[in-house]
């Protein structure tokens, strides 16, 4: 019973891990999505493509000039944002791109950019790699600080309080359903950021349940100034107990980083180990009855 209990802290931890994962996730996709990062790596892309290629001596065309060409054939095609109409180019196949410089600019241009488009397009998915890992770390300390989720605190809430770990234990299936539910693939701009909106709400809505409740600006001027809870209490424990969520802010940073996906996985591989030692309590169990000597 103890290793059960052990291990239903650590599931509980897990779905806690999990759902902040997710609002990190979706507060990254929505970041994604308005600003048109993506888009914006992949135009500095082919701006470091032309320039490499020497497009001004090649065809008497600076890169911006060729990178302005190339999305208004995107305008044309209805590729651009939601919001100021921009052209947004999320992607490009190489094919696509030769057809368009032979069209605007030349068949050399077209031919020189084919050589090279593939090493171009390797330090566009490398940079935009980089923002995003970026973005993620910046996405996890907001939120993480926000919602007020020090790891030790959140730890030892769940390992010491029976039925908020049974609850949270609970959420295991909606947490779940949520993770099945997608934005469709065809859907618009508009659809997708307001089904993104709609699905970090949910998310948001299930931490109080988590035992985690939003940072209040009083429990941080409390704190510096020595208000409230904190009235009397000597400098130097205030600094230890700084020092301490600043330390589980970071753990819980660093955890996050892991991403949705990776708890997710851990998630279901620890309620395969909690069914099997369920199944070795039971048989030892059954075991422990049949070996008890019969009353005459």
């Amino acid at each position: 019973m103890t290793d059960l209990k052990t291990l239903d802290t650590i599931i509980a931890m897990v779905i806690v891990l999990l759902v902040l994962s997710l609002i990190v996730q979706s507060v990254q996709s929505l970041i994604k999505k308005y600003l048109k990062l993506k888009s914006r790596s992949l135009v500095d892309s082919l701006s470091d493509l032309f320039a490499y290629i020497d497009s001004q001596t090649l065809v008497s065309r600076a890169p911006a000039e060729l990178v302005e060409k190339v999305n208004e054939e995107f305008k044309k095609l209805g590729r651009v944002s939601l919001i100021r109409k921009r052209p947004m180019i999320d992607s490009i196949a190489k094919a696509d791109l030769t057809k368009i410089l032979e069209k605007v600019e030349s068949k050399k241009l077209a031919d020189e950019v084919e050589k090279w488009f593939d090493t171009a397009m390797q330090g566009f998915e490398e940079r935009y790699t980089r923002h995003m890992k970026s973005i993620t770390i910046i996405v996890s300390i907001v939120v993480v600080v926000l919602l007020n989720a020090n790891f030790f605190q959140v730890y030892h809430n769940i390992s010491t309080n029976d039925v908020m770990r049974n609850a949270i234990l609970q959420k295991r299936d909606l947490v779940q359903q949520q993770l099945k539910t997608q934005s469709p693939e065809t859907a618009t701009e508009a659809e997708a950021l307001k089904a993104e909106l709609t699905q970090l709400q949910k998310y948001l809505d299930e931490a109080p349940g988590l035992g985690i409740r939003l940072l209040r600006p009083a429990q941080i001027s409390d704190f510096a100034g020595a208000q409230g809870v904190w009235k009397d209490v000597p400098f130097r424990n205030r600094l230890g107990h700084g020092i301490k969520v600043i330390g589980g802010f970071a753990i819980m940073v660093m955890l996050l980083s892991a991403g949705a996906p990776f708890w997710q996985d851990a998630l279901e591989s620890l309620f395969g180990v909690k069914n099997l030692l369920r199944k070795k309590s039971d048989t030892e169990n059954v075991e422990d009855r049949g070996g008890q000597p019969r009353s005459s």
